[in-house]
């Protein structure tokens, strides 16, 4: 018989309710009367409905695959939880831009990945693309650098 309370499909549908929650939670707050896309509320409410799409996808896929258990990668997720945590810490005084290239570095690095084109081209190009999106294009400033002004 198949086991139903695997890891994964509990965590699964942790994430999932965690996504409703929070998804919830940006309705009803009250902010100057600004509008659509000017709302404080717009941007992270996009992200958490995101968030929500994928978790419900990933609880389906979990539900419609068999369940194998294989050893947890506490290694991992220990790594890059604390590079989120650095993350967290860096992103004022180093920039956006830096700090960003940095963690993503590190969960590539972490999850296998090896190859120097890859390990320099998607941290940068996703970095940079963000920045010129947010800075340059909808005039939204993300934390700069203090080594550099544009980025």
């Amino acid at each position: 018989m198949q086991d139903v309370f695997s890891e994964r499909r509990v965590l699964a549908l942790i994430i999932l309710l965690l996504a409703i929650g929070l998804t919830l939670s940006t309705f009803g707050l009250e902010f100057a009367e600004l509008g659509g896309a000017f709302s404080p509320m717009f941007f992270p409410r996009i992200i958490l409905m995101i968030l929500l799409g994928l978790a419900a996808l990933n609880v389906l896929l979990e539900l419609t695959t068999s369940s194998t258990s294989g050893p947890i990668a506490f290694r991992r997720v220990a790594i890059i939880s604390a590079g989120f945590m650095g993350y967290v810490l860096l992103i004022v005084p180093l920039g956006y831009f830096i700090s960003s290239v940095l963690l993503s570095l590190l969960v590539l690095l972490t999850l296998g990945l090896r190859n120097p084109l890859m390990l320099f081209a998607v941290p940068v190009g996703a970095s940079g693309a963000l920045v010129g999106l947010f800075n340059h294009v909808l005039r939204m400033p993300l934390p700069t650098s203090p080594f550099v002004w544009w980025i």
